[in-house]
Order: structure tokens, then C-alpha cells, then sequence
């Protein structure tokens, strides 16, 4: 019987226990899942890169099939995994909320003294970044997931209405997606809602929104 695994990742500042709504939901519907804890607080991207690589790398060597769901900075960690590798049985991709173009935010913080030298990952995150993208024809889906609900103070201070308070909309879209939808949540819980959690469902049964 032919192995199929989902790995969620988690953003920035979190641990596995932020992707547990949605391993939950996926568990009940069926799907086999693993939630990684990653350094994300004072590790860069690269060095959480090499964590997940020591926590999946059997994984990915023996299963048939590997889906990702990620959270934010998950999702650039999950690029730079599958391409580090040259990870050839990649299933689908869902990333939610995850700042292609970088964020703002992280911008004005790594603006702050020795912040982003005790925070390594806000310089990952800085807006102009260039994430990894996968040419055509990639024998894999991505869709990718946008939050609209700008309702914090921080977020109606420095951001556009059309983000999510932390990320804005049109960073969060990725030339190599092959589908896109908004959803009205914050950055902070977009992914532990039901609406997501049944959007992130169909994509790993369908390949589509």
C-alpha cells in the first residue's frame, strides 16, 4: 500500500502545538500527519531548514507521497526544504499566509537595534526577499491562502487593508501557484479556523480550491 504523508510547519515565533487545529481536523478526515517543531524564534530560515531536514528526512526517503501544509515563515522554510533536497515526490503544497514578498512589519523591525540579531528570522522576512520558486511544468500543486482581516493595532498602523495584519494579500501570492483564494481572517489564527481547514482538505484530496 502506497504511503502518503502530510508535514505541517509552523511560522514564525511558534512550535507544532500552533498547526494542532489543523492536524486534528486532517487526522479525523482520514489523512496520516506529522507536526514539526521548528527554531523559528532565533534560528534563520536556513538553519530551520536544517532542522526539518533532520526531523523528515527518513520520512521523505520512504514515503510515496509528501504534502505540505504550512503556516507564514513555514512556507518559505518548506521551499527551501524541497529544493535543498531535490525532493522528487512532493504531492501538494498548501501555504497559508506566507509572505512571498516579505512583510512589512518584519521590515520596520529589523529596523530596531539588535533586534533582528536576536530574532535572526526577521531578516528572512524583510520585504524584497526572494523565496524559492518551482519552474514549470513542477510535477507538484501549490495553493496558496490569503487573510484579509486587518483589525489589530499594529496591523491598521503600518499595513494596507488589504492584508492580514501582519502580511498583505499581494505579497502572500507566488508566481508558481497553481490556485489562490482569500480568506476574512487574521495572521494569528487564519489557519485554525474551520473555513481554512476544509480549504486546505480539498486541496490535498483534489489539487484545487
Amino acid at each position: 500500500m502506497k504511503r502518503e504523508i502530510t508535514v505541517l510547519v509552523h511560522g514564525f515565533n511558534k512550535s507544532k502545538s500552533d498547526m494542532s487545529y489543523v492536524e486534528a481536523g486532517l487526522k479525523s478526515a482520514g489523512f496520516e500527519v506529522l507536526a514539526v517543531s521548528l527554531p523559528t524564534t532565533f534560528c534563520s530560515l536556513e538553519q530551520c531548514r536544517n532542522s526539518l531536514y533532520l526531523q523528515i528526512k527518513e520520512i521523505v526517503d520512504n514515503a510515496d507521497t509528501v504534502n505540505y501544509v504550512a503556516h507564514s515563515m513555514g512556507g518559505l522554510i518548506t521551499r527551501s526544504f524541497i529544493d535543498f533536497v531535490g525532493q522528487t515526490n512532493v504531492g501538494k503544497c498548501v501555504f497559508i499566509a506566507t509572505p512571498h514578498g516579505g512583510s512589512k512589519l518584519a521590515s520596520i523591525a529589523s529596523g530596531i537595534p539588535f533586534y533582528s540579531a536576536i530574532f535572526k528570522p526577521i531578516k528572512d522576512l524583510e520585504t524584497g526577499l526572494r523565496y524559492i520558486s518551482f519552474k514549470s511544468p513542477k510535477k507538484f500543486k501549490i495553493g496558496v491562502i490569503a487573510g484579509c482581516k486587518n483589525n489589530g493595532v499594529i496591523g491598521r498602523l503600518f499595513m494596507s487593508k488589504e492584508s492580514d495584519g501582519r502580511v498583505e494579500v499581494i505579497s502572500v501570492k507566488a508566481n508558481d501557484m497553481d490556485d489562490f483564494v482569500i480568506v476574512p481572517f487574521g495572521h494569528a489564527n487564519i489557519h485554525q479556523n474551520n473555513e481554512t481547514l476544509l480549504l486546505v482538505k480539498k486541496f490535498l484530496s483534489t489539487g484545487e480550491f
